[in-house]
């Protein structure tokens, strides 16, 4: 029943009712810039979870890798089903003491299996603070190769994003262009890394009354806002406590629509063509 969600829109409860109107009637194409389902919550029906996708107009889904053991399950997955674009990073909270080894074994993947960017990269100082010095080397050598390669960057930011804004200006500065993967920082800050000429991802969280971005984000120009589900993680209303999965994206599309009081085929328009500049997909 619609009263059993709260947090659902007013454009989402004329969706949800089965009403026929003209949002509902046009086909969205959408890009999910950042999902997870190359993981074990996955791996026994990957080719379900593609399918759905597609069938609500998910055309490209970005899988960024997580570490040296994860590049054999981001490969395949990509190999499997030609919609999968890889990245290849070293996540924060996997920089630990071996975190240059790590390095090593991942660099070698962007000749061996080409990229749409360099991710998940970042800082992270929510999980630990153990090796704080760590993630910010390991995040400016990446954001060289970024550099190097000419291919964006997908970053994590969690309780970092002011640390990250100081670190990524300079290769800003010199072109290096990217998304901060589920932005969670103030409006300043978000003013300040679309200036840059960075995008901000958002997801499902978008769609949960108490997000604090829902206050401003539509002060922030379209074309600097990318779409991503972050899945299995992030689940958007209805879906809250449910594993997430690309196919959901269309309910950010729709919290977005709410948001900015546009139609939600226009925020599709405008965020996919985001995605397909910025990630080159149209070349991948």
């Amino acid at each position: 029943m619609i009263s059993d969600f709260p947090e659902i829109s007013s454009v989402q409860k004329i969706y949800y009712s089965g009403i026929r109107t003209i949002y509902s009637d046009l086909c969205m194409i959408l890009v999910d810039t950042h999902t997870h389902i190359f993981g074990e919550q996955f791996q026994t029906d990957l080719a379900a979870v593609v399918e759905r996708a597609l069938k609500i107009g998910v055309r490209s889904m970005l899988l960024p890798n997580i570490e040296s053991s994860t590049i054999g399950m981001v490969s395949e997955a990509c190999l499997q089903h030609p919609q999968l674009k890889p990245m290849w990073g070293l996540h924060p909270c996997h920089v630990l003491a071996n975190w240059k080894e790590e390095l090593e074994r991942i660099y070698p993947m962007f000749d061996q299996f080409p990229a749409c960017a360099v991710g998940e990269i970042g800082l992270d100082f929510y999980w630990s603070k153990e090796f704080i010095e760590e993630q910010k080397q390991a995040l400016t050598i990446q954001l060289g190769w970024a550099q190097e390669k000419s291919i964006p960057v997908s970053l994590h930011t969690r309780e970092a994003t002011r640390e990250a804004i100081d670190l990524v200006k300079p290769f800003a500065a010199k072109g290096v262009q990217g998304v901060f993967h589920c932005f969670s920082g103030t409006e300043d800050e978000a003013r300040e890394i679309t200036e840059m000429g960075f995008f901000l991802g958002v997801g499902g969280s978008i769609t949960y009354k108490k997000n604090p971005l829902r206050d401003f984000i539509n002060q922030i120009p379209l074309d600097h806002i990318v779409l991503e589900t972050d899945a299995p993680y992030l689940p958007p209303v209805p879906y809250r406590g449910k594993r997430n999965e690309p196919a959901y994206l269309q309910e950010v599309a729709y919290g977005l629509s709410d948001l900015y009081q546009i139609s939600p085929a226009r925020i599709a328009e405008i965020t996919t063509a985001n995605a397909v500049s910025l990630f080159d997909l149209e070349s991948h």
